[in-house]
């Protein structure tokens, strides 16, 4: 006789996670050794209790099993003597569910089970789980049990699978990849349970077979995803006898009607045998308002004529499991079809957005953060996206109809609708959630979707998820945080996109007749519809995923492409990007799943040809529109190192000009897409330039100074005119000047040598800058050196200070007011500075000066503009254009700057300023002129942007002039505007320019 232990005040016995089990757990331990006469497995034991939940609860769990065998004479002792695998198994669930210990206690001979040899998940077994709880409610010659037998039969045999299936899951090396024939074991499970249901409610209910029933799953039972623990909701179907009348029929439905609630109650109610989950009918037509019961007829009807959208996101899932085999596939005949109706009707995106949104609102908010089932992020983002995807686009591709949501996911990445990234990572973040939710239901087979705010429990949570490795809690909320948060970012992308609004409208460009697309296009604002038809049907047309793609988002490309200013350019740049790019996973993606990169992109290519043909070229550029804070200009010192690595790795100049000519574009997209200030595009170009410059000129020196053994000098870059005021436009040339100096060791001969390397390294640079291929050129410009064209190319510092000293002009000390240094040698560029300072700041500017100044003004626009020219219009040199302004600034520079610091600036805006600053211009006259210049200098970039090539001059053509307009930022329609805008404000800038450049006759 085994003695009875006293376990009257059981608790578990520790909840020690690490180290030696304490002294509580080794009595119950040995306790169940000498119970089962197991003495000597004390070690694997504790090893097996390692891995589960709860280490500690393992012996409490084992001793109940042990006096529960016993008393019901089940040798367990030599079960797991003849068992490689029980004891293992039995540790597992004894740590990580009581539930499922309870059962063993309740039935011991269901050990046996556990002992077989074989994975329960990869077993022939398991794949007839289904069939032997269906026929858990028959005796052995085939005839029903009773009610109140059958129940307990049934709930046994379902929780007998329960406990095969929950020891192999718990023993799992990688359990999200067997969530799935976990889930469909479950799902399974459930079908047997509710076919066994039926079989006795049928025979109790429904006399002389008077109606036929079937039960239709919904939602998780439905799509084959059951939790351990779920709510199954079905509807129940009958069909009365062919021949019945009405009375009959009647009498058909009160006994089906019956059978369903005995369905419910068999597997829901209370009783000895405990229930096994709750049997929901609530999603039945008219909700638990409606009848129980109906007929096909009626249920085809009410989804025709009555049903919700939401309705059909339930009935998406649905299909018949239990009862009539004959009158399910009816039902599925009559009803599932409607489902593919439901994305055409009135609002219905809108609304399954407001009914997600709802959801969450109705969350908890202490439990938020911690919900893994409704929280953002969590299991309800993924299933609503994949369900989302598939109501859309599933009326036209049956291959996307697939209730079960990984494999829903699955079927939307091969058909294009979703990317190969974004489908694994909904994928992984759906299996792990659903790992972490099974996990949490496990120890009471309880429903459960909430993370436990408590450590303890959030530590026991984590041990059950991992199997191996960190199994901290640490670990468990950082993935689950990562995944939620990654999850939450990709399902506002597809729920939320506008291509999917565009995909369910009637009339899509792509499905109307030839005729009437062709005049939608034109009312577009497509000049020629025919060609737009035919890139239309080119990039759509075919079963790739390009192809796929470009369907489901041209509808809302066509209307973004019209809002702007060339829509058949746009189209045919669209175009020939998507071509060159039509197997760039993460382009596809970016036009699929980012409607603010799309929009952007249409934005871009229908406003201008300059950005179109660089996109081309720099088509990695296509995702900075899908982040615009990617647009935001590269920071100067992460510039510099760049090109300086790239220079130390032999790319040479050509690496500078592919980096010069990639964040040119990036300045270029910000200005277009309004995410930089229009005011800070000329400073930010510059500043590209002039670094591209300066990593040039490092490469030709480290190339030639080691090819002539040349080390001893200094060399430097001056930049001057737009390109020193920091004010160059998208085609300005840069002018500079070159300068060197020997070291003071160098003798004659060495220094002749360094002249002839000198003028080399110059040229080099040049030339280099030049030969660009596809990379933007830089076209460096020495013609304002001293002496122009007819002076040195390059000169020492001293020739510099002997030739200003001697020969130098006004117009030369005032081309010197824009000399920055860009690039070589600091002490020269400072010296440099120091040098010619003196002469664009003097003491006193003489009168002869500043009258050769003004001079030289009015020659420059009599001589300079192009003939035939409207002065008005051209934005340099015409009336109150950059060449008026500018000149006023250089004057008042020359005149004032020695006096006043501020005035020492080599850009036009801040010099303005600061004569406003120091009383030199009344503050209107600072706001005239500042406006002209800024707005003569943002014409000159739009209408280069838009044409794609430089230009000086207001367009005459209506459709430049809108270009230009939307660029600036002035609303559609806004072409003649502008024309008055412009013209107004260059006109007061002429007259105030007059009065401050002009004056009076310095003489009088």
């Amino acid at each position: 006789m085994i003695r009875r232990l006293d376990l009257s005040r059981r608790q578990d016995p520790t909840r020690k996670q690490r180290g030696k089990f304490d002294s509580r757990f080794e009595r119950f331990l040995g306790q169940f050794c000498e119970l089962t006469g197991l003495e000597g497995h004390e070690s694997a034991i504790r090893e097996f209790a390692r891995f589960t939940g709860d280490p500690g609860s393992v012996s409490l769990g084992l001793v109940r099993v042990a006096e529960a065998a016993a008393a019901a004479e089940v040798d367990l002792g030599g079960l797991v003597q003849d068992s490689q695998h029980l004891l293992d198994r039995l540790v597992r669930l004894a740590g990580s569910s009581e539930a499922c210990i309870d059962h063993i206690v309740r039935w011991p001979e269901s050990l046996r089970l556990l002992a077989e040899d074989e994975d329960f998940l990869r077993s022939k077994r398991r794949r007839k789980v289904r069939k032997r709880i269906a026929r858990s409610v028959y005796d052995a010659d085939g005839q029903l049990l009773s009610i109140e037998d059958g129940r307990a039969a049934l709930r046994r045999a379902y929780r007998d699978e329960l406990i095969q299936l929950t020891a192999a899951d718990l023993g799992s090396h990688e359990p999200t990849a067997d969530f799935d024939t976990v889930s469909r074991t479950l799902t399974e499970m459930a079908e047997g349970a509710l076919m066994a249901a039926h079989d006795l409610a049928a025979g109790d209910s429904i006399p002389d077979g008077c109606a036929e029933l079937a039960v239709i799953a919904m939602g998780k039972c439905g799509a084959r995803e059951l939790n351990y623990v779920s709510d199954v909701d079905v509807v129940f179907a009958f069909s009365p006898e062919t021949t019945a009348d009405g009375e009959q029929a009647e009498r058909a439905r009160s006994c089906a009607s019956a059978a369903a609630l005995q369905i419910i109650d068999l597997i829901s109610a209370a009783g000895a045998e405990p229930a096994l989950w709750e049997v929901d009918a609530a999603l039945r037509p008219e909700g638990k308002a409606g009848a129980l019961v109906r007929t096909v007829d009626e249920f085809a009807g009410y989804y025709s004529d009555i049903a919700e959208n939401w309705e059909f996101q339930a009935l998406f899932k649905a299909r018949p499991v239990a009862g009539s085999e004959e009158l399910g596939q009816q039902w599925a005949e009559a009803c599932l079809p409607q489902v593919w109706t439901a994305a055409h009707r009135d609002d219905f995106i809108p609304e399954v957005r407001a009914m997600r949104r709802r959801v969450v609102d109705l969350i908890d908010r202490d439990e938020a953060d911690r919900q893994l089932k409704l929280g953002p992020g969590g299991l309800r983002d993924v299933e609503f996206s994949a369900q989302l995807l598939q109501l859309v686009h599933g009326t036209e591709d049956h291959d996307i109809r697939e209730p079960n949501t990984l494999e829903a996911l699955r079927s939307l990445e091969r058909g294009g609708y979703l990317s190969g990234d974004d489908a694994a990572l909904m994928e992984e973040a759906y299996s792990f959630l659903r790992v972490v939710e099974h996990r949490l239901q496990i120890p009471r087979m309880r429903r459960a979707a909430v993370l436990p705010d408590k450590p303890e429990a959030l530590r026991e949570l984590a041990r059950m998820v991992y199997p191996t490795g960190d199994r901290t809690e640490v670990r468990l909320k950082r993935e689950r945080d990562d995944y939620s948060r990654r999850v939450r970012a990709l399902h506002e992308q597809i729920f939320y996109r506008p291509i999917l609004d565009a995909a369910v409208g009637t009339g899509a460009v792509t499905s109307l007749p030839a005729k009437a697309a062709e005049s939608r296009l034109r009312a577009f604002g497509f000049v020629d519809p025919h060609s737009a038809m035919r890139h239309i049907h080119d990039l759509s047309a075919g079963v790739s995923r390009a192809s796929r793609v470009h369907r489901q988002v041209l509808p809302a490309m066509l209307g973004w492409l019209s809002e702007g200013v060339d829509p058949d350019a746009g189209l045919l740049a669209y175009r020939r990007l998507s071509e060159k790019l039509s197997s760039s996973t993460w382009y596809l993606k970016l036009l699929r799943d980012s409607g603010q990169g799309a929009e952007a992109l249409a934005r871009v290519l229908s406003l201008s040809q300059y950005a179109a043909s660089h996109i081309m070229h720099y088509h990695g550029s296509v995702r900075w529109l899908a982040d615009q804070d990617m647009l935001q200009p590269t920071p100067l010192d992460s510039l510099r190192q760049e090109m300086s690595e790239l220079v130390g790795r032999g790319r040479g100049v050509e690496g500078v000009r592919a980096v010069y000519g990639r964040e040119k574009l990036r300045i270029i997209l910000a200005d277009i897409l309004e995410v930089i200030p229009r005011s800070a595009v000329p400073q930010a170009l510059s500043d590209v330039m002039s670094t591209a410059i300066d990593a040039a000129l490092l490469s030709v020196r480290r190339d030639l100074d080691t090819e002539h053994r040349i080390y001893d000098y200094d060399f430097a870059i001056i930049a001057i005119g737009r390109l020193g005021g920091r004010e160059i436009g998208v085609f300005s040339d840069a002018d500079v000047c070159f300068v060197y100096r020997p070291a003071h060791t160098m003798g004659d001969d060495d220094r002749e040598a360094l002249a002839k390397h000198a003028r080399r390294v110059a040229l080099d640079v040049t030339s280099a800058l030049k030969s660009a291929q596809q990379d933007p050129a830089i076209e460096l410009d020495a013609d304002l050196r001293p002496e122009g064209r007819s002076g040195p190319y390059v000169r020492t510092l001293e020739s510099y200070r002997r030739y200003y000293e001697a020969w130098s002009e006004p117009w030369e000390a005032q081309a010197l007011l824009r000399a920055r240094p860009i690039a070589g040698d600091n002490d020269l560029m400072s010296d440099y500075v120091d040098m010619i300072n003196p002469l664009r700041y003097p003491q006193i500017l003489p009168v002869r000066s500043i009258m050769q100044v003004r001079r030289l003004k009015a020659r420059m626009e009599d001589e300079r503009l192009p003939r035939g020219a409207d002065r008005r219009q051209h934005v340099k040199l015409g009336t109150g254009g950059l060449s008026d302004v500018e000149w006023t600034v250089q004057l008042l520079q020359l005149q004032h700057a020695a006096e006043y610091p501020e005035l020492r600036t080599t850009s036009t805006l801040p010099a303005l300023a600061a004569a406003r600053d120091e009383g030199l211009v009344s503050a209107s006259d600072h706001e005239v002129l500042r406006t002209a210049w800024l707005m003569a200098t943002e014409v000159r970039n739009a209408i280069t942007l838009y044409r794609g090539k430089p230009s000086d001059s207001l367009p005459s053509d209506i459709r430049e002039l809108e270009a230009a307009a939307r660029l600036m930022g002035y609303p559609q329609g806004s072409a003649q505007l502008l024309v008055d805008d412009y013209l107004r404000v260059t006109r007061w800038a002429r007259s105030t320019m007059e009065v401050i450049f002009y004056g009076d006759d310095p003489t009088d």
